[in-house]
């Protein structure tokens, strides 16, 4: 019995070759270059090279299938978006028990395309953060005064935003481009330079302001139309302002109304398999829809150390077992990607007083530095690359980030 992991480049690869492992499976590993986090990782039973999934998803998806059938294994699980759209666009080279553990492709897309996203949880009567579609520069001028008009109307807050370039639906079909990068702003006058500068702006984009408040998030694995597995947990940090990538997070207590807005997304999707939905509750308690992950997700490890063993899960699943429900993460629990964490400690500290424009930003930018000296949490994290079983892979970690620095300069 083996499972392919098909991003072994990713620490949520290296956490599920790793839950595997652990639990007894065979795992062969793959990934685009050498070597990868789960490359090195001692759980890994074979390693293989594969396409890259952002350059080349459909042959991508050719290799993955010729692997899981030639070496007999029972799925292949995807750690990244394009991973996964080519899985599931070309889902039919697949075998069945490998395809049992795909979500469907119209919830893959949906996912992708937040806008499309949030249209459907609104039909479903799901509260989602606002957003603002620009399609022509005539709109340009229109949205910043509505987005001053919301700004102002909170003297305490900072304008911070996410700017997402649309992607015609034709490039996503064929495979040459499936998700859009997206560009963090802090201000209403780098929003507007980024619009007007910007030529792969030229379809247009999606604006997506990012307020103060808590980020949660609601891990599930979905199985035959019923959630089995429950992971409730807060963001305290990320990699990069509005990168949306977690440094470090905690499980929480079981909440109703993330529970509520979480089911009634996935049911909605009739989605199936792992899936991380992203939540956003403000001052007025209200919990609202930011965004739909629907594969592991990069803080999968926090959900295996609290009890939910995704992966293993995925498997079961793929073999068709019937899966018992009412398993639910334990709370208290507190992880940390240490690697990740340096990183927000240098750019916050350079970013302190670089360009400002707009009310508030030196002082959130004080205040996030600030954030980063308080070691309450800290110390009694776990780390998620760093592991005394599996040294070599934060090895590498650490030799690969030390090289990049010396590359760009920064000493």
């Amino acid at each position: 019995m083996t499972v392919l992991v098909t991003c072994g480049h990713t620490r949520a690869g290296l956490a599920a070759v790793r839950a595997l492992g652990r639990a007894h499976v065979a795992v062969a590993v793959g990934a685009p270059t050498r070597p990868a986090l789960a490359l090195w990782s001692r759980y890994a039973t074979s390693t293989l090279l594969l396409p890259d999934a952002e350059q080349e998803a459909r042959r991508f998806a050719a290799a993955v299938a010729d692997e899981v059938s030639g070496r007999g294994a029972v799925c292949a699980l995807a750690c990244t978006d394009g991973a996964l759209w080519a899985l599931s666009r070309w889902r039919e080279a697949l075998p069945q028990t490998a395809q049992a553990a795909l979500p469907p492709h119209e919830a893959v897309v949906f996912s992708l395309d937040r806008q499309a996203l949030h249209d459907r949880a609104q039909a479903l009567g799901l509260p989602c953060l606002p957003t603002a579609r620009i399609t022509r520069a005539d709109d340009v001028e229109r949205v910043l005064l509505q987005l001053q008009h919301s700004v102002a109307a909170s003297a305490a807050s900072r304008f911070t935003a996410l700017v997402r370039p649309l992607v015609p639906w034709v490039e996503r079909e064929d495979g040459t481009r499936r998700v859009a990068a997206a560009l963090p702003v802090e201000s209403i006058g780098a929003l507007r330079r980024l619009l007007y500068e910007r030529e792969d702006l030229s379809h247009g984009c999606l604006i997506e302001p990012r307020p103060a408040g808590t980020y949660l998030g609601y891990g599930a694995v979905v199985d035959d139309g019923r959630v089995v597995a429950e992971t409730f947990q807060e963001r305290l940090r990320e990699r990069g302002d509005l990168s949306g990538v977690s440094t470090l997070a905690r499980t929480i207590p079981v909440d109703d109304h993330v529970r509520r807005v979480g089911r009634s997304l996935l049911e909605g999707l009739s989605f199936r398999g792992p899936a991380l939905v992203e939540l956003f509750r403000g001052a007025d308690d209200v919990v609202r829809l930011v965004n739909l992950i629907p594969r592991m997700w990069g803080s999968i490890g926090l959900s295996i150390q609290a009890g939910v063993n995704v992966p293993l899960l995925m498997l079961r699943q793929a073999r068709g077992e019937r899966l018992h429900g009412g398993v639910v993460a334990a709370p208290g629990q507190v992880w940390r990607w240490v690697v990740g964490d340096l990183e927000v400690l240098a750019q916050r500290a350079g970013r302190l007083m670089s360009r400002v424009e707009g009310r508030g930003v030196i002082r959130g930018r004080a205040e996030g530095l600030k954030e980063l000296l308080d070691v309450r949490d800290l110390l009694r994290a776990r780390p998620d690359v760093l592991d005394v079983d599996d040294p070599l892979p934060a090895a590498l970690e650490l030799s690969q980030r030390v090289e990049e620095v010396r590359a760009a300069g920064r000493y």
